[in-house]
C-alpha cells in the first residue's frame, strides 16, 4: 500500500505533524512569498502580505499552505468590509414593520470570522497552533511588547 504525501493528509485533514513531520521536507519552506495563488481584494491582498511575511519569518509557511493563507486573507477582508458597512448601518435594524433584527452584514463578518479563525488555526497563526506546529512554547516567538498581529481588525 502506497503511503500519501504529506500534501494529500493536509487536504485530507489527516496531517498530524508529530507523525508526518519527516516525510516533510526541510527545504520546501518558502524564503519569498510568492503572489495569491487567485486574485484577492486589496484589502484581502494586504492581509496576505503581512502575514504570509510573519509566516515566512517564523518558518512555517510552504508551498502547500498558499491556498489556505489566500483563503485565510479573503475571509478576513471580508470581514473586514462587513463590519465596515455594518458600522455605518448600524449592528441593529429596524425592519418596515418595526422589528429590530440584526444587520445582514454583522451576520456575514461574523460567518467570516469563524472561517478565518479556523483559517488561522490551521495556518500557525495563533499562538496555540504555533506551538503544534513549531514543538515549541506558544510563546517564545512573541516578543515582549510587539503590537498584536490582528489589532487590523479593530479598525
Amino acid at each position: 500500500m502506497r503511503r500519501k504525501t504529506v500534501e494529500e493528509l493536509k487536504r485530507a485533514g489527516t496531517y498530524r505533524a508529530d507523525r508526518h513531520a519527516t516525510r516533510e521536507a526541510s527545504g520546501s519552506l518558502l524564503k519569498v512569498l510568492p503572489p495569491p495563488p487567485f486574485a484577492l481584494s486589496d484589502t484581502a491582498r494586504a492581509v496576505y502580505q503581512e502575514e504570509g511575511a510573519r509566516l515566512i519569518e517564523m518558518e512555517i509557511l510552504k508551498p502547500s499552505d498558499l491556498r489556505l493563507l489566500a483563503m485565510f486573507s479573503e475571509e478576513t477582508g471580508v470581514y473586514i468590509s462587513e463590519m465596515k458597512a455594518a458600522r455605518e448601518e448600524g449592528f441593529v435594524v429596524v425592519l418596515p414593520n418595526g422589528i429590530s433584527a440584526t444587520n445582514a452584514h454583522r451576520k456575514t463578518a461574523e460567518q467570516a470570522f469563524k472561517l478565518a479563525a479556523a483559517l488561522a488555526e490551521k495556518l500557525g497563526l495563533t499562538p496555540a497552533s504555533r506551538a503544534r506546529l513549531k514543538g515549541e512554547a506558544a510563546f517564545l516567538d512573541e516578543k515582549p511588547g510587539a503590537p498584536d498581529p490582528l489589532d487590523f481588525l479593530n479598525n
